[in-house]
């Protein structure tokens, strides 16, 4: 079941940020500083390109993205490689160059937090070319003003204010933690798919199990291994084997509940999903 290669890559380039969200868990890990080193980045997107060209990288983690002083030409090496790339931005940092960058990844997703960012975010979309091939979401988080205040503006028009979808997410944690919300113990438990086929790289180097473990383990460094040696290393071995563990067990993001609700285009309707 595990692939032989992962499928989805995220590379950290930092896991500073210039936002302080409540809900978010940045408030307690330890590592809040910090960037992916250009040599790193560079050998781990080769690898990628070798070993699965259609594999999805996403070059984003716990923080803002575009903070990295290196994040056009890092990105524009991974685009150029052929890689399919999708980011997650906070829409602050808007400049001529990172919007050239953002209108040549696959999937681009602002996560809305403040005025400014939405505001940002529909002038990238007003102003797409015309040859741009990128789908544009719009998300926002269940508990934030932000959302209250225009949610219901992006749903209600008949296009969606010309994004491609709209994400309203649950919060995942409560305090930090997750499954505080207790939903998942209705359920039957599944195999966690992140172990099958993602595969996490901070900034520092070290790797997660998840996306959703904010705090990387740190008995391998992919300064001195590949993504497919740590892949396939007794040490995500044991990790699977033991699944759920003390570390998977509180978490609640295999049920899908927390994906939240989304609305797309399809054949000039809108069609609302709520997960699970």
């Amino acid at each position: 079941m595990i692939q032989s290669f992962p499928s989805r890559i995220v590379l950290e380039l930092t896991p500073l940020c210039n936002l302080a969200c409540f809900m978010c868990p940045r408030h307690y890990i330890g590592e809040k500083d910090g960037y992916m080193e250009e040599n790193l980045f560079l050998r781990l997107v080769d690898e990628v390109a070798q070993e699965n060209p259609k594999a999805v990288v996403l070059p984003f983690w716990r923080g803002e993205s575009c903070l990295h002083k290196l994040f056009v030409p890092l990105l524009q090496y991974a685009i150029d490689k052929g890689l399919r790339i999708h980011l997650s931005t906070n829409g602050h940092f808007m400049s001529e160059e990172n919007c050239r960058i953002f209108y040549q990844c696959e999937f681009i997703t602002f996560s809305i937090h403040t005025d400014i960012g939405y505001q940002n975010a529909l002038k990238l979309i007003q102003n797409k070319p015309k040859d741009s091939q990128t789908t544009f979401q719009i998300s926002f988080v269940d508990t934030e003003k932000t959302t209250n205040k225009y949610l219901q503006d992006c749903v209600r028009d008949s296009s969606l204010l010309e994004f491609d979808s709209v994400r309203l997410y649950k919060q995942h944690t409560i305090g930090g933690e997750f499954g505080k919300n207790g939903e998942k113990k209705h359920q039957k438990r599944h195999f966690c798919p992140k172990l099958v086929h993602t595969f996490v790289v901070s900034s520092d180097g070290y790797f997660s199990r998840c996306n959703h473990i904010w705090e990387p383990c740190k008995e391998m460094n992919l300064k001195e291994s590949s993504i497919k040696e740590v892949w396939h290393s007794k040490i995500m071995q044991k990790i699977r084997q033991e699944y759920p563990d003390k570390h998977c067990d509180p978490c609640d993001q295999w049920s899908g509940h927390t994906c939240g609700e989304v609305w797309n285009k399809k054949n000039g309707q809108i069609i609302h999903k709520i997960f699970n």
